[in-house]
């Protein structure tokens, strides 16, 4: 071999380590005060696997392809005040990746930093599980056949079409999550949480944000320290909590039980049972299957088309009541009581019943109170004491039935029939 011969191998080779060389001397580059680097690693998996992140910061996307690989994109951002100490950073984050059986996991202490930033990029076998934490940043999962388990320090987080169970945390920003097939668990410290067209159960809550539910399935439970909760056309039953927001439930196949610390209820079209307590504001229902229990501190109550019993209370408002049951082997006693309000009844001509209503007020009051009905009644006016004067009707219709009792404490009392 002749010394040509010789050199030319050398020669590559040493292109070769200069080419290397400028490669890694652009693994890292200057962007205003930050260093900024990229790392793109791909592993062979089979379908179901899991991929666990933990002890990182930023943001993190996380789509699917139909190829058994993960490809991990990750562009990270450094406060660091030298080249040197970036590369280093960027060469311990090497470490943080790693496969084992049909886990990819992805973190350590070369990512959990107060000057490193990340955003990932991720692509996953459409049949994958998903188990990833980050400090801060938002986090973006949709297509993904699996169980979604998702956390984040303050960041927003957004579900698209997912098969399977999920649970997801934020320390305080906004939830969104749009078809789901299984369970959905979510809570966020602050944030607004926006659910649509879900199979499984839904647990929702928030410390003080809004929460719209559209399309569930099963039970929904949710509950929030101060915000409004909007909910419709779901199955199971529900149940809700507001420390002093309105709660609106429109279409719903379950029983519903609501209360809120003050805020106003509106609730249409419930085939089961309907309970609602609040501390001050109005209730109002429209069409409801079941029975109901509701009562308020003090707003008014307006019930309408109303298929079942009746036990409601307000502290002072009016009420209004429309009971449009027509089969009477069912339960229909009716009680009502305020404490100072207007009680406006109206029931079937033919429903049977034993009346016992009654207005029980002050006699130095300047007002003057009635009992009016459609039905014939007894009705006396008697003093009870020197304070207080009572009005009082009674009697049964159609043959007598089930007790309907009305009381007020300062109001007229209206007993009609609604057709």
């Amino acid at each position: 071999m002749s010394k040509r011969q010789m050199l030319i191998p050398g020669i590559a080779l040493l292109l070769c380590l200069t080419m290397a060389a400028a490669i890694c001397a652009q693994d890292v580059r200057k962007e205003g005060r930050y260093w900024v680097g990229e790392i793109t690693k791909t592993f062979k998996v089979d379908p179901n696997g899991r991929l666990i992140m933990e002890d990182v910061r930023g943001d993190i996307t996380i789509q699917t392809w139909s190829k058994n690989e993960v490809k991990i994109e990750e562009l990270k951002k450094m406060d660091i005040f030298s080249e040197n100490e970036a590369k280093t950073a960027m060469r311990e984050t090497e470490s943080g990746y790693e496969k084992s059986g049909n886990t990819i996991r992805i973190g350590g202490p070369a990512f959990d930093r107060n000057w490193i930033e990340s955003r990932f990029n991720i692509t996953l076998p459409s049949a994958f599980n998903c188990d990833v934490e980050t400090d801060g940043g938002d986090l973006d999962i949709s297509k993904l056949q699996g169980e979604v388990r998702a956390s984040t320090g303050g960041g927003d987080i957004l579900l698209n079409t997912i098969d399977g169970d999920v649970r997801v945390k934020t320390g305080g920003g906004d939830i969104e999550i749009l078809k789901t097939t299984k369970n959905v668990d979510a809570s966020t410290g602050g944030g607004e949480i926006n659910i649509d067209d879900v199979k499984g159960a839904v647990e929702a809550s928030t410390g003080g944000g809004d929460i719209t539910i559209r399309n569930a399935e099963n039970r929904t439970r949710v509950s929030t320290g101060g915000g409004d909760i909007d909910i419709e056309d779901t199955k199971g039953e529900v149940i809700v909590s507001t420390g002093g927001g309105e709660i609106r439930i429109v279409r719903t196949g379950g029983d519903v039980k609501l209360s809120t610390g003050g805020g106003e209820i509106d609730v249409r079209e419930v085939s089961g049972n309907f309970e609602a307590s609040t501390g001050g504001g109005e209730i109002t229902a429209q069409t409801v299957e079941g029975d109901l229990d509701l009562s308020t501190g003090g707003g008014d109550i307006e019930l309408e088309d109303i298929r079942g019993s009746l036990e409601v209370s307000t502290g002072g408002g009016d009420i209004s009541a429309d009971i449009t049951l027509d089969d009477f082997s069912k339960d229909h006693h009716i009680e009502i009581s305020t404490g100072g309000g207007e009680i406006d009844l109206k029931i079937p001509p033919n429903m049977p019943a034993t009346i016992d209503a009654e207005i029980k007020y002050r006699r130095r009051s300047w007002e003057d109170y009635e009992i009016t009905s459609d039905f014939s009644l007894q009705i006396t006016t008697e003093d009870e004491d020197s304070r207080y004067r009572i009005i009082r009707a009674r009697g049964d219709i159609n043959g007598g039935g089930d007790p309907i009792r009305l009381r007020s404490g300062g109001g007229n009392i209206r007993i009609r029939k609604n057709r």
